[in-house]
């Protein structure tokens, strides 16, 4: 139960969904956007385009809040997964945020770095003055890699950054009355589109390899977490199976959606069908008869 509900719990699993309907906006967008430069289905790309703003108008700053404070939980419980991410080798106060940098675990340094002086002890603290673990507190064989989950983490961090351009953009569009009225907006969008999958799978490698060497942080390794009886063929075996599935479920999938995408909404045409039932649609209307005199009908 603790190792489910623990204490990056709430934090993980609020950033988790909130990604999850972030990534479906700009799908929305980006296909409302498509169907607004092809001229077909216009009105509803425009509406696509026009609700799921709205959305990612609150969504995205919201995101970026709780991305925030998941940075925060994780400096109290998974300070060596914070100190990969940041390429941090030496605890310190008022440390400078590093926007680029080459790490070289065996050196235990950067090979090279480009910083912004004390701006990591402020956002990784909310404090100038914040003291910020580095990886030499910890054993070498408790430390994650750090390339990995430090160029991961700023791939993620820079698509959300380019969703708050683009969001914000598509809001001053909009105060002007030219939302749907912008070529380069549009075409920009539909590039978009994969952002949100991009970002999520980034911050998924973030995460799983940042807690390395652990499958519970502190308490279990992921090399004693294998199963005793597995074999190398087991796992072989298991990937190409999962390989096999995966390779036929999402390019057919992929291909079922881009068709739907291009045939646009479907647009229910009224048409008159003749009732073969023999059943009036209308309540029918007899016409005046002319008897004549000793005729019956």
């Amino acid at each position: 139960f603790k190792v489910v509900f623990n204490p990056s719990f709430p934090y993980r699993l609020a950033h988790t969904v909130v990604a999850f309907f972030v990534t479906t906006g700009f799908v929305v967008m980006g296909v409302g956007a498509y169907l607004m430069r092809r001229g077909r289905s216009v009105e509803e790309g425009r509406t696509m385009l026009s609700m799921t703003l709205w959305l990612l108008t609150v969504l995205v700053p919201l995101q970026m809040f709780i991305g925030d404070q998941h940075g925060l939980n994780t400096r109290d419980h998974q300070p060596a997964k914070l100190a990969a991410i940041e390429a941090r080798w030496e605890t310190a106060r008022q440390v400078p945020l590093t926007l680029f940098a080459i790490p070289d675990d065996k050196a235990e340094r950067n090979l090279f770095a480009i910083d912004l002086p004390w701006l990591g002890s402020l956002v990784l603290t909310h404090e100038l003055d914040g003291e910020v673990k580095g990886l030499k507190d910890f054993p070498a064989d408790q430390r994650p890699p750090v390339a990995i989950p430090f160029f991961a983490f700023r791939i993620m961090v820079g698509c959300g950054i380019l969703m708050l351009g683009l969001v914000l953009v598509g809001g001053w569009l909009r105060w002007r009355g030219r939302l749907d009225a912008s070529p380069a907006f549009l075409s920009i969008t539909q590039i978009a589109a994969p952002i949100g999958f991009v970002a999520v799978i980034a911050g998924w490698i973030t995460t799983e390899v940042g807690r390395q060497p652990w499958t519970v942080y502190g308490l279990l390794r992921t090399a004693d977490s294998v199963t005793p009886s597995l074999t190398g063929f087991d796992v072989m075996l298991s990937l190409i199976g999962y390989v096999a599935v995966y390779l036929i479920i999402y390019p057919v999938g992929l291909f079922l959606m881009l068709r739907i995408v291009r045939k646009g909404p479907a647009i229910a045409a009224e048409i008159d069908v003749e009732i073969e039932g023999g059943r009036p649609g209308a309540p029918v209307r007899a016409g005046a008869v002319e008897l004549r005199e000793g005729e019956v009908r």
